[in-house]
Parts: C-alpha cells; structure tokens; sequence
C-alpha cells in the first residue's frame, strides 16, 4: 500500500514535471516567437531610421538646390542673359544707392551702336548677338572700375561713371569708348567696322532721379546720331525742345503718307559741255498741315529710324520715274533722272525687284534711271550691297556716290559706281579756300582717271561756275541754274530751255 502509494505520488510528480516541461516549450516558444518579433520590429526600426536619415539628406539637398536656383533667378532678374551685364532692372533699383555714394559728381552715358539694326538685317541675329557681346567686352576693358556697365535693352548700353574727379572725366572717357569701338572686329571671318553715338547727362546737374538722367542722356544720344554718329553730346536744356520736335515728327509721319502731304521737287542738272540740262534730282519735300514746310534733315533720319522711309522710298522711286516717263513723253527724252536710296532700302532682299519693277510699269528704259547712295551705305555694309549694285550695274542702271567722304574714294575702286557726286560743303568756299580748292581738284582728277562723271552740287555763285569749268567738271546742280522745283514749274523751265534750241540723246552708261 505503501509503494502504491508512492508510485502514484511519483507519476504524480512526473505529469507535473512533463506539465512544467512544456509550459517551458511553450514559453520557449513564446520567447523565442517575440525575440524574432523584436529582431522585425528592430529591423523595422532600422530601416525607418535609414530612410528619414536619407529623406533628411535629401531634404538638405533640396534646400540647398532651391537656394541655388533662388540665386540663380535673382541673377537672372538682374542681369542680362546674352552679355551677363546688370540690366534695366538693376539700373532703376540700386543705381540710386551708386549715385548716393558718388561724392556728389557723377556721369550717366548713354551708348547707342550705329546702324545695329542694319547689320541685323544683313548678317543675321546670331551675327549681332555675337558682335553685342564683343562690344561689352569692349566696354568692360575700357571702363574697368571707373564706372558700372548695364545692357540697356537692344544695342544700347548705361555706364554709370561714379566719383568723377572732374566733369571733362566724362568726356574724356566718351572719347576712349568711341575710339576702342570703333577698332575692327572679325566675326564669324567678317571684318566689320562699327561706330558708336553716346549721350551723356551729369549728375546732379540734369537730374537727382535716375529715370529723369537716363531720358535726358538718351535725348543726347540722338542729337550726337543727328551730328553724324560716332560722336557724343552732353545734354543741355534746349535738346528738350529737340527732342519733342523729334517725337511729333515721328507721330506725324504715319498718317503724313495717307494724307497725301508729300510731293516731289526736282532740281536740273546741266552738262558743262552741252551747258544744257540732261538731268534732274528727285528731292523729297513735306508740307505738313500742323508743321509746315519740314526740313528733309529732319524727317527723312526719324523716317529711317522708324523703317517708314521703306514704303516712303518707294513711293519716291514710282513717283519720279512716271514724272520722268511724261516728259519723254512731252519730247525731252534726253533727261536723266537721280532718285536718292536709304541704306535701308537697299537692305531689303527685293529691293532689285522693286527698280526693275518700277521701270517696267513705267516704261522707261534703265539707262535713264541713276540711284544716288550714300557714303555711308558702302561702308557700313560694303560685302552685302556690292553684289546687288553690279546687278544694277549690269541693268545699265547708273548709281552715284559720294557726298562728303573723300577719305572712302578708294571703295570706287571695288564699286560699280558710275557718276561721282561731290557735296556743297566742298563748294561753298572755293575758289578762296585754298585747302578745299586743291581737295576738290583732287577728286575731280580721282574721278576723271576712273572714267566718271563728275557733279558738283551746291553750285550758287558765277565764280563757281568758272573754277568748276576751268578744272573739267563735267555738270554742276545748285541755284546758280534752278532751285529745286515742283512738277509743273520743272515742266516750264525745260519747254524754256527747249525754246532756245536744246536737244540732246539720253545717254545709256
């Protein structure tokens, strides 16, 4: 009883350590199912820390980008794309603060490329961005630290010369900057000569505002273009008066075509030989109803500024050719007529076909039409206009040069120019002046060697007449014959001349 007894607390004790065995398992179990669970969870952990670890940087990173990028477009904001100059928006918003700091003296200049518009139109816009570029970089070594450069919009260029010594420093500075740009430049392998016009207005002798210095040095840019270009003008008060003149010139210009102001005067010019007229200059004249009479000096450049001489020109070149159409019509089928050509038009790609059209509807033959071009056309743009004047040229179209530029007869040597015209101003004061007597005598010989005809205009006084005849010039215009006259006068003087015997063939060049 007694060992069944004990065998049965002993079986007892083995279920309850069997029990406590896998109650242990199962802990076991338990405990090694959470270890796992806490190696996920710390894996977990891990990761997420890793992640807001490298979302942190990346948040970092895009910070730093936007502050970048924040840098960049203030940058851009102030300053020019093409040039990387401060531009128009630097210039109003903290010139101020360089004006203050001036000690009191200081120079805006206003600088303005010639004829940049032109040399767009032939070459091409990469050609003129690339030659804006390299004329700031011409400002910047000229300049230096003496004063801030800003691309003001176009071709136009601010320098803000601070802490002048003097106001002569101003001028002095303008002139070192025409000169440096006026150096050749090759681009793209074309040699290119270029001019600049620079207005300057003194600080604060024209103004304490920073608007009111630029308006008045860009009224003084004008007037230096209007002095000839390549030259600079320091503002004073009666260019405002100049500068309104300008502005309601060009305002009228617009409507002056659709009201029919314009007419047609025309000037004789008489062969020295035959002393008989043989042809006659188209002259543009405008009698405006709120202006009167205007001077072509002063509308015909703001027409070409505003590219209105384009459509103007042309008006011109019909009107004159149908004038002269009716007096060969009228049996003075002798007379050459000269029509004067803006460099812009002869920019324009169907300018040709505009001369050939022009005489086509007309009736005329092309050896009765001569095209009067400027010095300054074969020099600005000499490659891109010759191939369009020997195609004129081989239309048996005459074309005449060259006013006042003496110092560019050489271009007569590559150009199919024909007639050699010399301006009044080297008449005016022959035979006395000794210097523009011997001048003038030169180019009458250049001109004769080179087969031309030779015309000098401006001709008013009988002793001009004589020292032109006694040096071989072959005609001579001006008012010592006839001032410039309208249609109908122009048709009475030449029945008079035809009265006193006056016949002659028109002559093909």
């Amino acid at each position: 009883m007694t060992a069944l007894l004990i065998f049965i607390l002993i079986l007892g004790t083995l279920k309850r350590i069997r029990k406590v065995e896998e109650d242990l398992e199962v802990s076991y179990k338990n405990l090694m199912n959470t270890h796992e669970n806490l190696e996920s969870a710390y894996e977990e952990i891990t990761a997420t820390e890793e992640e807001l670890r490298q979302q942190y940087d990346q948040l970092i990173e895009n910070q730093r980008k936007l502050s970048e990028s924040e840098e960049k477009m203030q940058h851009l904001a102030y300053h020019d794309v093409l040039t990387d100059l401060p531009n128009k928006l630097d210039l109003y918003e903290n010139a101020a603060n360089i004006l203050a700091d001036s000690n009191g003296t200081a120079a805006l200049m206003f600088v303005d490329i010639d004829n940049f518009k032109y040399i767009n139109d032939t070459m091409g816009h990469g050609f003129g961005d690339r030659l804006i570029v390299n004329a700031s970089e011409r400002l910047l070594s000229i300049v230096g630290n003496q004063g801030v450069i800003y691309r003001f919009g176009g071709d136009e260029f601010i320098i803000l010369l601070h802490s002048l010594k003097d106001k002569a420093d101003a001028d002095m500075m303008a002139a070192r900057i025409l000169a440096g740009l006026k150096e050749a430049v090759v681009i793209d392998n074309s040699l290119l000569h270029i001019s600049s016009s620079i207005g300057i207005s003194l600080y604060p002798d024209h103004g304490s505002d920073i608007m009111e210095l630029v308006k008045r040095a860009d009224i003084a840019m004008y007037k230096a273009k209007e002095a000839g270009k390549g030259n600079f003008v320091v503002f004073d008060n009666p260019l405002n008066d100049t500068f309104t003149e300008r502005m309601n010139i060009e305002k009228l210009l617009y409507t002056a075509m659709e009201q029919n102001e314009f007419e047609l005067f025309y000037q004789p010019q008489v062969d020295l030989a035959l002393n008989k007229v043989t042809g006659l200059e188209a002259l543009l004249r405008w009698n405006s109803p709120e202006l009167g009479n205007v001077s072509p000096f002063k509308f015909i450049k703001v027409a070409e500024d505003s590219h209105l001489i384009i459509p103007l020109g042309s008006w011109v070149l019909r009107r004159a050719c149908a004038f002269l159409k009716k007096l060969h019509e009228q049996g003075f089928g002798h007379l050459t007529m000269s029509v004067n050509i803006s460099m812009l038009q002869l920019l324009q790609t169907d300018f040709n076909e505009l001369v050939l059209g022009t005489l086509q509807s007309s009736g005329l033959k092309p050896g009765c039409l001569e095209l009067e071009i400027t010095e300054s056309i074969l020099i600005e743009s000499y490659e891109h206009v010759s191939a369009k004047l020997n195609e004129l040229r081989d239309k048996n179209i005459a074309l005449d040069d060259f006013g006042t530029g003496y110092s560019s007869l050489s271009y007569l040597t590559h150009l199919p120019i024909s007639t050699l015209k010399i301006d009044k101003s080297f008449i005016d004061s022959i035979p006395a002046d000794t210097n523009h007597a011997i001048l003038l005598e030169q180019m009458l010989m250049i001109g004769k060697r080179m087969k031309m005809c030779v015309i000098a205009e401006g001709v008013e006084r009988s002793d001009q007449l004589t020292y032109l005849q006694e040096q071989g010039c072959d005609k001579i215009q001006g008012y010592l014959y006839s001032k410039p006259l309208a249609a109908k006068d122009m048709e009475q003087l030449l029945a008079g001349w035809e009265t006193s015997g006056v016949a002659a063939a028109c002559i093909e060049p």
